[in-house]
């Protein structure tokens, strides 16, 4: 085990530094005792929302790059998501270590980049076969166009099959051919058996493969496994509980052992996203009832934490909380009616409006379980469009692009560009535009894009045209109309093609303000008084913090706020039991998690029986009938 011991004194050192360097005292930083001991051990960490995890492993993290130094061996950040990793790195950039902490040999990332950077490439490029993208889209529309028109009469058949399923299966090595049990003499199955080869030829990949991939590489090249633990002998792992067991399995098979430090933070009471695609979850973690428990948060005062600590499926106990309760607490149980189901968002609004609470969408969310079968989101409001309630949502239209909306928490104008050119390549996808490499064609990317334009000669027109989108904004329809016919002018596309029709629709602002009725990356309703609120899933506001969250009940079998009325009014007590009601319980948990200021929960009246609401008026919830 690597000799490096982190002491109270390297901790104050690294908080006197801190706190030094900043320009305002009011932000400086403390860790007490709890916090403390999880920097010095390598246990892993059950850490409750709004615990500061991500500050305490930013912290760990510069402690441990001023103790190392080495020109070989670094620390090893993995995160589920790019919006984590960058989260880290926003925490450490700002010191003077933090630079080098994103240099080699330190590694912070995603799984997917780790994942493809060390293991899954390297062994690719070993056996001739070279990653020229790895992408779920990129690989479903190169085999979707090259398929016959047999094979998608074939697939358009099939239930709950689709082109995306053609791909490797990342435990068995396997070829899953959609629509098919076993190898088959049909055109169909030939015709898909083409496609995927010639995928594969091209350099093609889908995400989950590069884990067989890895997964081979370490079988076969044992001197890979000993490379990475001497190189990454510290290793933290954020988000734990969303990790699945085949991520868990490689994560165990490459560091748990004597040479490396390990340490795993996240909270299995917030494990929504372990099961994605069908996957099973890990079990090391998720399952480990010895997790070390962090129970007290910054996020939300100590009335919101009496309320949920009942919702915990690990039974994590009463959650601790650093924040008083305001004096004009209101947290409230709408009860509404079949009939009054779609007044619910407007009475929310009414009371964001009392209590003054800031007036911005991103402060103030409704949000309901992913949907299932009734008791959806949009019966609460007829407006809420499902395809924007995801986490990284993508422009249905090419107005929308170019619309404020998409903008409104990004300044940076490379992002903006980057945006409209990912639309444009779309736009090429779906007018069937490719380039010729070779014996193959293509579809374009950014870059052979731009190379191509400047070959034409349309290249600084083009980039003109995406700059005055940047700079100026939404245009009329008039000029709209005008702007597309040059781009595609500029792209040398047929514009009459039905699918790009779509995609250049110009979306007609409302008459009542100035939004794009079907444009924005969110759901943003508007009350009487014209208060903004963002409508979405719970599963698209997990890691965020709001003024204000209403909870909406929903339904996926059977309604969810009705199964855990009696832990929310502490009429029930002891452990969970039951798969559905702990998937329920998790969900309802990340949910009422989210405000530091305002929890409220809207269920039919009918699902609340009247010994429950009674308790949960004993539990200061306040009932209001819609």
């Amino acid at each position: 085990m690597p000799e490096l011991e982190i002491t109270d004194n390297d901790i104050a050192e690294f908080l006197q530094d801190y706190n030094q360097s900043l320009s305002d005292a009011a932000m400086a930083l403390e860790f007490d005792d709890d916090r403390r001991a999880i920097i010095k051990s390598w246990g892993d960490i059950q850490a409750c929302p709004g615990s500061g995890k991500t500050t305490i492993v930013a912290a760990k993290l510069l402690i441990l790059e001023k103790k190392l130094r080495s020109a070989y061996l670094g620390v090893c950040v993995l995160t589920h998501t790019n919006v984590a990793r960058n989260e880290i790195i926003a925490r450490i950039e700002t010191h003077p270590s933090g630079l080098r902490l994103t240099q080699y040999p330190n590694f912070i990332g995603t799984f997917q980049e780790f994942v493809n950077r060390y293991l899954a490439s390297p062994y690719l490029r070993s056996i001739e076969m070279n990653p020229v993208r790895i992408d779920d889209d990129a690989c479903a529309s190169l085999m979707g166009s090259r398929i016959s028109y047999g094979t998608r009469m074939f697939l358009a058949n099939k239930r709950h099959t689709s082109i995306s399923d053609l791909k490797i299966h990342h435990e068995t090595g396997e070829v899953q051919v959609p629509g098919f049990k076993k190898e088959s003499s049909t055109l169909s199955y030939k015709n898909l058996i083409e496609v995927f080869l010639e995928r594969l030829d091209r350099g093609y990949f889908f995400y989950s493969e590069m884990y067989y991939f890895a997964k081979q590489c370490i079988q076969e090249n044992s001197e890979v496994v000993s490379a990475l633990r001497k190189r990454f002998s510290y290793v933290l792992v954020d988000e734990m509980q969303d990790t699945q067991r085949f991520q868990d399995d490689l994560i165990n098979k490459l560091f748990l052992c004597d040479d490396v430090m390990l340490q795993r933070l996240g909270d299995p009471d917030q494990a929504i996203f372990d099961n994605m695609g069908g996957e099973s979850p890990n079990e090391t973690f998720n399952g480990n009832g010895a997790l070390v428990p962090l129970k007290s948060t910054h996020r939300f005062p100590v009335d919101i934490a009496a309320k949920i600590s009942g919702l915990s499926v690990t039974g994590i106990g009463e959650l601790q909380s650093f924040r008083e309760a305001s004096d004009n607490t209101s947290h409230t149980i709408f009860l509404y009616t079949d009939a009054t189901k779609e007044n619910v968002l407007e009475r929310f609004c009414e009371l964001l409006d009392a209590l003054e609470i800031n007036n911005q969408a991103s402060c103030a969310k409704a949000v309901g379980g992913t949907e299932g079968q009734g008791g959806f989101i949009s019966e609460y409001w007829p407006g809420y469009d499902r395809t924007k309630s995801v986490k990284t949502p993508r422009p249905q239209l090419l107005i929308e692009a170019v619309s404020r909306e998409w903008w409104a928490t990004e300044a940076d104008a490379a992002f903006q560009y980057s945006l409209l050119m990912q639309c444009v390549l779309e736009l090429l996808r779906r007018g069937g535009v490719t380039e010729s490499v070779g014996d193959y064609t293509r579809h374009y990317s950014a870059t052979s894009l731009s190379s191509h334009l400047r070959t034409t000669g349309a290249y600084e027109e083009f980039k003109g045209l995406l700059t005055s989108w940047i700079m100026d904004g939404t245009p009329s329809q008039e000029l709209w109309e005008a702007q597309c016919n040059k781009l595609l002018s500029l792209l040398g596309i047929d514009g009459e093609e039905g699918q790009l029709k779509e995609y250049l629709v110009y979306s007609k602002s409302n008459d009542n303000d100035n939004f794009f009725a079907q444009s924005g990356t969110a759901n943003i309703y508007r009350s009487a008084t014209g208060r903004e609120i963002e409508v979405g899933t719970i599963h698209s506001v997990k890691g965020e913090t709001h003024d204000a969250t209403l909870v909406l009940e929903t339904k996926n079998r059977q309604y969810d706020l009705e199964k855990l009325s009696g832990r929310l009014a502490f009429t029930e007590s002891g452990a969970i039991s039951g798969t559905q009601k702990k998937k329920f319980a998790r969900q309802l948990y990340v949910a009422a998690s989210r405000p530091r200021r305002l929890l409220c929960i809207a269920a039919h009246q009918d699902r609340i029986q009247p010994d429950v609401r009674t308790q949960l008026e004993q539990q200061g919830w306040i009932i209001q009938i819609v």
